[in-house]
C-alpha cells in the first residue's frame, strides 16, 4: 500500500508534467450534457473520480461528434476521449481502451399514431375475442331462459304457450334483465324468480364489463401503434442516426440509407417533427430523453441488439491506461460507481 501511494505522486507528476490532460469528450445524454458553461453526466462525474484517484489535472475539449474524439485522440490534439464510445476490433488496432465501464446496445425510438384511421382501428378491434363472449352470452341466456320458463310454466300467463313461444318470451326477459336490469312482468316474480332475475343481471354485469374492456384495451394499444416494432422494420423507412457510430455502421451493413444527425436531440427533434419515421441510438440515450421528454407519442420499441461496451479511449502505449484501470477498478469495488449510476439512471430523475 505504502509502494502505491509513493508511485501516484511520481505517475501524476510525470503525467502533468507538459499540463493537464486534454480529454475529449462530446454531448451524449445522460453520459455528457451541458448545463450552463459546466458539463455533467455519467461519463463526465465517472471521469472526474478516476483522475482524482490517479491524482492528474485536466481539461475538457468539447469536440463534437463521437468519431470526432476519436480523430481528435489519433491525431494528438487530446491526451484521452471519454463520453459513450463503444469499444470495436477496429478501433483497438489505432487505439487503446480502459477496462469497458458501461454495457449498451443499440434501440429505435418510434412517433406512433395518436389517432388511427377508422378502418385500422376497426380492424385492431379483437373480433374472434368479442364473438366468443357473443356465443357465451348466447348460450347462457338460452339456459336462464329454460330456467325462467320451467318455473314459470305453470303461471297462468305462460299456461297455454308452447316451449319455443315460451323459450323466445324468456329470452327476450333474460336481455333486459341483462340490458336494463328490468326483468319485464308487470306482476310480482315469485322468490325463485326474483334469484333468477338476480341471477342474470350479475352475470350480465360480468360480460358487458368483459366486452369494454376488450374493446378498450385494444383501442388502448392502437393509438399508440407503430408500423415499426423491430429492426426488421427499418428497411423501406426513413431512419436517422448519428455517423461514424455503430449505428451507422448496422444501417450501413444492412443497406438501410440513413438521415445524418449531430446528437440524439437532433435525432428526436427531428423525429418529433415527422421528418424521419424511426430513429436508431444507444439504447440508454434513447431511455433517458423518453423519460425526459413530454411527447406521449414517442416510444422506444423492439429489445435492445447489438450489445456494446463503452471504454475510456486512450493513445496505444499510454501509461494512463494500467492506473485508469485501477482506479476504475477500486471504482467498482468500493461502491463509488454504484453511487454515480444511480445519480443518472433511476427512475427517480
Amino acid at each position: 500500500m505504502l509502494g502505491t501511494l509513493c508511485v501516484m505522486p511520481a505517475f501524476a507528476a510525470e503525467v502533468t508534467a507538459a499540463g493537464p490532460l486534454r480529454v475529449a469528450t462530446g454531448k451524449i445524454a445522460p453520459f455528457v450534457l451541458k448545463r450552463g458553461e459546466q458539463l455533467t453526466g455519467f461519463s463526465v462525474d465517472l471521469w472526474s473520480e478516476i483522475a482524482r484517484r490517479i491524482g492528474v489535472d485536466f481539461v475538457w475539449i468539447e469536440a463534437g461528434l463521437r468519431e470526432e474524439q476519436l480523430a481528435a485522440l489519433r491525431s494528438g490534439d487530446a491526451d484521452m476521449a471519454i463520453s459513450a464510445l463503444v469499444m470495436t476490433p477496429k478501433r483497438e488496432q489505432e487505439i487503446d481502451f480502459s477496462l469497458p465501464y458501461f454495457n449498451s446496445g443499440l434501440q429505435i425510438m418510434v412517433r406512433a399514431e395518436e389517432e388511427s384511421p377508422i378502418l385500422v382501428t376497426l380492424m385492431a378491434i379483437p373480433w374472434v375475442a368479442i364473438c366468443k363472449l357473443f356465443v357465451a352470452a348466447i348460450v347462457l341466456m338460452f339456459l336462464w331462459a329454460n330456467v325462467l320458463w320451467f318455473i314459470e310454466r305453470g303461471h297462468p300467463h305462460n299456461r297455454f304457450k308452447g316451449y319455443v313461444a315460451g323459450i323466445g318470451e324468456e329470452m327476450w326477459n333474460t336481455m333486459l334483465i341483462i340490458a336494463t336490469g328490468e326483468h319485464g312482468e308487470r306482476s310480482e316474480p315469485g322468490k325463485l324468480r326474483r334469484f333468477v332475475i338476480a341471477s342474470v343481471w350479475l352475470m350480465g354485469i360480468v360480460l358487458i364489463a368483459q366486452l369494454t374492456a376488450t374493446v378498450t384495451s385494444s383501442q388502448t394499444v392502437q393509438r399508440l401503434r407503430s408500423n415499426i416494432t423491430g429492426p426488421g422494420d427499418l428497411p423501406g423507412k426513413k431512419v436517422a442516426t448519428e455517423p461514424g457510430t455503430i449505428a451507422a455502421d448496422y444501417l450501413t451493413q444492412r443497406r438501410i440509407p440513413f438521415v445524418e444527425v449531430t446528437n440524439a436531440a437532433d435525432a428526436i427533434d427531428r423525429l418529433t417533427r415527422g421528418e424521419v419515421q424511426a430513429i436508431v441510438f444507444d439504447a440508454p440515450t434513447l431511455q433517458y430523453w423518453l423519460a425526459q421528454s413530454n411527447q406521449r407519442a414517442l416510444q422506444i420499441v423492439g429489445r435492445v441488439f447489438m450489445p456494446e461496451m463503452y471504454g475510456i479511449a486512450i493513445p496505444l502505449g499510454s501509461p494512463l491506461r494500467k492506473r485508469i484501470n485501477e482506479a476504475l477498478l477500486e471504482v467498482y469495488q468500493d461502491g463509488t460507481y454504484e453511487t454515480i449510476y444511480g445519480k443518472w439512471f433511476t427512475p427517480h430523475r
